[in-house]
């Protein structure tokens, strides 16, 4: 049995985001072809987990934590907090709803999304498995997945408990030290090494599976996830209207290494491996067998490489096209590689036979050469004739063309991100695209950033604060309320000129 357990996030500053594992539903359906009795469970959405919402009070100071179940709705808070973003002057939203109101302490509301723990427990003993393996997805889901284990193997001492995930895979050593209870962790890219677990033929504490390429993950099985409870309309990204969706990637890996990302700063995820164009077709044919008409692309690469960028591009449009799918790139598609070929091409996908481009997340992420500068201002210069693709897909296209910003990076200062607020709104007012969503520069483990600016998180056990929309660290040049500030008075500043959803922030306007 695989559990995502319920999701806890910051009910300021998060969204409500649901998803499948991708990793999990390639790990499910490896075992299932090997014959093992394979269930997973989304403790978030199984059983209507989406309408169980509790909220509390998280008060942290040093390694103490003090937690009080608030009796206010999620519904009445998130109204309040709206209304309040609204009226309240920056500094009067600030002094009531940052996390960093008084000295020494981090004070967060938290919702609770999902089922209980008891609810969890009384389904693990009606399904009675042998195994349980738990993703920490990524360190934002560190509490309510060490909870879970901790509860499981205290309450089922036979199951054996494996652990992975981003976080365990940045510190299995310490992961394993504060959790005694868990018998294995997976420290890498589980599917290669997931059957000789289960089966018994790896027995180490920690097994080390380091990164594996496209041509070792199987086929995915829709019926794995057919029944765990996921809404037709996505809660994590741009509408489908009512059709069925999944993720997926068609490669893995990014050539890039970008001092913030988890895949940049893992050694062998540098090079970029593609699934084969025989395999995408078998697997696009299940999809559609299962009545799925579209798909939410993930790729940390899509476009691939800058070598031989037009020839993928064009065969997985092609194989897409011949089964009518519609799409949207959640993963990114990096500006820089948005040149005149790769435009036409996607443009020609939505003027064409069944299935459209619904929406593209084009990010301007900072690299190593404009590090302290505005990265959407020197990107905008460097890659100018790209503005022009960016407007061509949204009027030529119809397509949903949005960016984001990280607000509170190691090298921003005020005038940096004056200057990138001022480049996005003018980027928007000028049709190139349709939003620009406020994310936040956490520290995630296991990345160049952490190494090197880790000692300026607030709180190393605030995990909440590890999600891409909070504020948990400050920096040489600003502290953590006036990142939160810069947050607030970016989306107050493109409320009029752009729409947002509440899938890309707190603060939706549409």
């Amino acid at each position: 049995m695989f559990i995502k357990p319920a999701l806890e996030t910051d009910a300021v500053w998060d969204p409500v985001r649901i998803c499948s594992n991708l990793g999990v539903w390639y790990m499910s359906s490896q075992l299932r072809a090997r014959g093992h009795d394979v269930t997973y469970l989304d403790e978030a959405v199984r059983d209507r987990g989406l309408t169980k919402r509790t909220l509390l009070r998280r008060e942290l100071a040093g390694s103490n934590a003090v937690e009080t179940r608030l009796e206010q709705s999620y519904n009445e808070f998130a109204e309040q907090k709206m209304s309040d973003y609204r009226s309240l002057g920056l500094s009067e939203f600030i002094k009531k709803y940052s996390a960093f109101r008084q000295e020494g302490k981090v004070l967060r509301t938290i919702l609770r999304t999902g089922n209980t723990q008891e609810s969890t427990l009384r389904e693990i003993e009606r399904a009675a498995p042998e195994i349980i393996g738990i993703p920490i997805v990524a360190t934002a889901n560190y509490l309510p997945a060490t909870e879970l284990a901790r509860a499981i193997k205290a309450n089922f001492p036979e199951i054996k408990m494996v652990l992975g995930g981003q976080h365990v895979s940045a510190d299995p050593c310490g992961f394993v030290r504060d959790n005694p209870y868990v018998d294995q962790v997976v420290s890498g890219d589980a599917i290669s090494v997931i059957a000789e677990v289960v089966e018994g033929r790896k027995t180490d504490r920690i097994v080390y599976a380091g990164s594996e390429t496209m041509s070792a993950f199987p086929i995915l099985n829709p019926d794995i996830i057919k029944n765990v409870g996921y809404p037709i309309e996505p809660t994590y990204t741009y509408t489908t209207n009512g059709r069925k969706s999944v993720d997926f990637m068609f490669s893995k890996g990014c050539f890039r290494g970008c001092s913030f990302c988890v895949v940049g700063s893992r050694h062998g995820d540098h090079r970029v491996t593609a699934t084969g164009y025989e395999r995408i077709d078998q697997q696009l044919a299940e999809f559609k067998r299962h009545g799925i008409n579209e798909l939410v692309v993930q790729d940390d690469a899509f476009l691939h490489d800058p070598v031989h960028r037009d020839g993928h591009l064009r065969n997985i449009l092609a194989l897409m096209k011949k089964y009518g799918f519609y799409w949207q790139n959640n993963g990114g598609i990096e500006f820089e590689g948005l040149d005149n070929s790769v435009t036409e091409q996607l443009i020609r996908y939505n003027k064409e036979g069944e299935g459209k481009i619904t929406a593209l997340y084009v990010p301007f992420n900072p690299r190593f050469w404009n590090r302290a500068q505005s990265p959407a201002r020197s990107m905008s210069l460097k890659y100018h004739q790209n503005l022009k693709n960016l407007r061509k897909l949204r009027l030529d296209g119809g397509i949903y063309v949005f960016t984001s910003a990280m607000l509170g990076t190691p090298e921003q200062t005020m005038e940096v991100f004056e200057e990138e607020l001022k480049t996005d709104k003018e980027l928007i007012e000028g049709g190139c695209l349709d939003a620009a969503l406020c994310l936040c520069a956490t520290m995630l483990p296991g990345t160049e950033w952490f190494g090197r600016n880790g000692h300026n998180i607030i709180n190393k056990r605030d995990y909440a604060g590890y999600s891409l929309f909070t504020t948990h660290h400050k920096t040489d040049f600003v502290g953590p309320k006036e990142i939160e500030e810069f947050m607030i008075t970016w989306t107050r500043s493109l409320d009029d000129v752009q729409k947002t959803h509440s899938w890309g922030t707190a603060f939706p306007n549409s």
